[in-house]
């Protein structure tokens, strides 16, 4: 009885010992399918620890602030000093950014989203220091950290209630008037 119970635990570990294999082996595949190595090279950072790098001169001293949004949503406000490359056009102009190779390069975007995107295309593409802001610049601004605004942009629309007031006045007016040369009318 004991052979028996011995047979089934070394087909049971070998079982576990194959398993453990091949789910070794898919995730390898994976890792090398999307150009990431086992130590990867980019590191999701907060708000805050982006603050400090981008305010650490000594440190960084050639950091990159990379924002792959729209250059409307650029031109409306972005991170003092940042670098405007969309997202789709990155991978048609990495030669541009060719001198930062090896130095940080703080990738951000709105939400988090197209930074993560951009971020795996510069890895693939061989940078060594990528770091993706998560919360893009709407963690930046909702944490109160300084940021560029073009205050042109900030215009307070009054069409609407400028209309609305001009329409009823002008009903109002309108009103008066014919009721006035109703009585006008009566009278005679």
């Amino acid at each position: 009885m004991l052979k028996i119970k011995l047979k089934k635990n070394r087909q049971i570990r070998r079982t576990l010992y194959l398993i453990m294999a091949a789910l070794f082996l898919i995730q390898f595949c994976n890792f090398a399918s999307l150009g990431i190595a086992a130590d990867p090279v980019r590191t999701d950072i907060s708000v805050s620890i982006a603050n400090d790098m981008i305010n650490n001169n000594t440190t960084y001293p050639n950091l990159l602030v990379l924002d792959v949004r729209t250059a409307e949503e650029f031109s409306e406000k972005h991170l003092n000093n940042a670098t405007l490359i969309p997202l789709a056009e990155l991978e048609g102009r990495l030669a541009e950014l060719a001198s930062y190779n090896d130095t940080e390069i703080i990738v951000y975007c709105k939400s988090g989203s197209r930074s993560l995107q951009a971020s795996n295309i510069l890895v693939v593409n061989n940078f060594t220091k990528i770091y993706n802001m998560e919360g893009g610049i709407s963690a930046w601004i909702a944490a109160g950290y300084d940021y560029w605004l073009n205050e042109d942009l900030v215009i307070i629309d009054f069409a609407l209630p400028v209309f609305l007031v001009s329409i009823i006045g002008i009903i109002f007016v309108l009103v008066l008037s014919s009721k006035r040369r109703w009585k006008l009318g009566k009278t005679y």
